[in-house]
């Protein structure tokens, strides 16, 4: 909402990485003709998170180095934020907090299963009962097919953490799905003299020049009518439970 304000007659393209390709995915899926993005490509999408979870679990290099190591960021990452999940005692995600300080080591399942599934977002959703609820419901494959933009996905056929690609696209002709036989989990590195990179780079770039500058944008603004309330937050016209302000940073 917030680009879309500052730059309303720019298209808008996203680009994903992992977890994250996994959510701007759902974002395309579940706004439909309403996205304010006009195209995506996203990276090593994990896609049915449950399946790959499962996947993960059943090696042991799965299980204890990539498992534990995303678990062990998860809960790093909840640490730095402690103050702000701690405020109200006696609320369910400073009690899943408080559960989640006492794992030593987890795994990523482990982790989703103390803390995620609880404070992982509001009401009706959350929280659920169970890791693999939360899973089911929060992966992206099943929703590829009502996706209404350009779409570029790039998955590695030997990535040890995604295991299942949906590579029919779900039927969506605005789809395009990528395998490649090599590259592990964000890796497709490549080397020449004095060099170390990612040869996707090239890719995704000629895919964001071909939908940013090459194809014709409908100048129509996309998505729900933008309004800024009394408090000052922007939102959207019937949509009005979410809304972003920017706060003065205190020098």
């Amino acid at each position: 909402m917030y680009v879309a304000q500052q730059f309303p007659g720019a298209p808008l393209h996203g680009l994903g990485f992992s977890l994250g390709s996994n959510v701007l995915t759902r974002y395309l899926g579940e706004e439909g003709a309403q996205s304010r993005v006009h195209s995506a490509c996203v990276l090593a999408c994990p896609w049915d998170l449950r399946q790959n979870n499962h996947g993960l679990l059943n090696s042991f290099s799965g299980k204890h180095i990539y498992s534990k190591g995303l678990g062990g960021n998860l809960l790093n990452l909840m640490k730095r934020h402690l103050p702000a999940l701690m405020q109200d005692p006696d609320h369910d995600v400073a009690k899943a907090a408080r559960a989640a300080l006492k794992l030593k080591n987890p795994t990523l399942e482990k982790f989703d299963d103390t803390f995620t599934r609880i404070a992982g977002g509001p009401a009706p959703y959350f929280p659920f009962r169970d890791a693999d609820g939360y899973y089911v419901w929060a992966s992206s494959h099943k929703i590829v097919g009502q996706i209404t933009v350009p779409f570029l996905s790039i998955n590695s056929a030997d990535d040890p953490v995604v295991r299942h690609v949906p590579m029919d696209g779900g039927g969506n002709g605005l789809v395009v799905m990528g395998l490649t036989t090599g590259g592990g989990h964000l890796g497709w590195f490549q080397a020449g003299p004095g060099y170390v990179d990612r040869w996707t780079t090239k890719p995704v770039m000629e895919w964001l020049k071909l939908v940013g500058q090459d194809l014709v944008h409908d100048p129509t603004p996309k998505g729900p009518p933008l309004f800024t309330d009394e408090d000052g937050f922007l939102r959207e016209k019937g949509r009005e439970r979410l809304g972003i302000k920017v706060l003065e940073a205190e020098v």
